[in-house]
């Protein structure tokens, strides 16, 4: 009786503590409201209302805070009302069976070109004539090409299958080396990245399920219409709040970031694409050149492709 009453108190403080952990949080230094804000997925004003001393002063180190909408939070099932189930929702509506699985549509901002290319074949590795159709599709401004790592052509499937198939709108994908990138080492340059889209789906809910990937370096940009996915050897997150044409502007996140698509600048004419958000009612037209549609099931192959929230087996350089 005495162990059942013992193991019921300790299970009662568990959850208190972790109820606790969940419903404030601490100021670290150098942290802002909208940092904040952005990690628990809420906004400045639903901060401000659950700690109305906010109005009239500034944040503090160490300063403890209210988060709204993680109160109600179940700690055994993971699940709860508020923000951390508004979340949820809001990434199951968007994901769904694909119809044609390991198949991704590809289109290209910079062109309009579109292209079909099969990922993953029947042995669940990525096939050959993948890859010139990423480099074509991934190629820098002005025409340069790289070969695109297999790990990232992994992850790219990956994401467009748990989205149903839908179009991917790459913005930038291979970048040659300028002494005027901002990232010293940016994966961009050795083919290992990709600005992209999933049209249809809010950009939130693609940097979501890209951070359930394992070993990948995921950039969120307010400001801007894309999501950063990179393949490296330790998984990172940032937020850059720059727009199109500027010098990064970090908030809160991970180490390591990378460039973003810099290379979209004031004067480029692709600028007055970024705001609007492309339909995705039109059907896609697979591109021709090899690779642009389903590989036979005798093609050749490298890099295999795990399931979706499992890293692929092939380890790229680090950023």
């Amino acid at each position: 009786m005495h162990l059942r009453l013992a193991a019921l108190f300790a299970s009662c403080v568990l959850v208190s503590s972790w109820a606790q952990a969940r419903t404030t949080h601490v100021v670290r230094h150098g942290q802002t409201l909208g940092g904040i804000a952005l990690e628990y997925r809420t906004t400045v004003r639903e901060l401000v209302a659950a700690n109305p001393r906010l109005k009239s002063r500034p944040l503090r180190a160490g300063q403890s805070i209210v988060i709204p909408g993680h109160d109600e939070v179940d700690p055994k099932h993971g699940k709860g009302s508020g923000a951390t189930k508004a979340a949820g929702e809001k990434g199951s509506r968007w994901s769904g069976k694909p119809k044609h699985p390991g198949v991704v549509h590809l289109s290209r901002l910079a062109t309009t070109e579109d292209a079909i290319v099969t990922v993953r074949d029947r042995s669940g590795r990525v096939p050959k004539a993948a890859h010139p159709v990423f480099a074509r599709m991934l190629r820098a401004k002005g025409g340069p090409t790289h070969a695109i790592d297999a790990r990232l052509i992994a992850l790219v499937g990956i994401v467009s299958d748990h989205f149903g198939g839908r179009r991917l709108e790459v913005i930038s994908g291979y970048r040659p080396y300028s002494p005027k990138q901002h990232t010293a080492h940016s994966n961009h340059n050795i083919g290992h990245a990709m600005d992209f889209r999933v049209i249809g789906v809010p950009n939130e809910v693609v940097r979501d399920f890209c951070r359930s990937l394992r070993n990948v370096g995921v950039g969120y940009y307010p400001n801007s219409v894309f999501v950063h996915l990179d393949a490296r050897h330790e998984s990172a997150f940032w937020v850059d709040f720059s727009r199109p044409g500027e010098p990064p502007r970090y908030g809160e996140g991970g180490v390591d970031p990378d460039e973003g698509a810099s290379d979209v600048s004031d004067d480029n004419p692709l600028v007055g694409k970024l705001g609007a958000e492309p339909s995705d009612d039109a059907k896609p037209v697979a591109a021709t050149g090899e690779g642009s549609k389903t590989a036979p099931s005798g093609a050749a192959s490298e890099a295999p492709v795990p399931p979706a929230n499992d890293s692929p087996t092939v380890d790229p350089a680090n950023n």
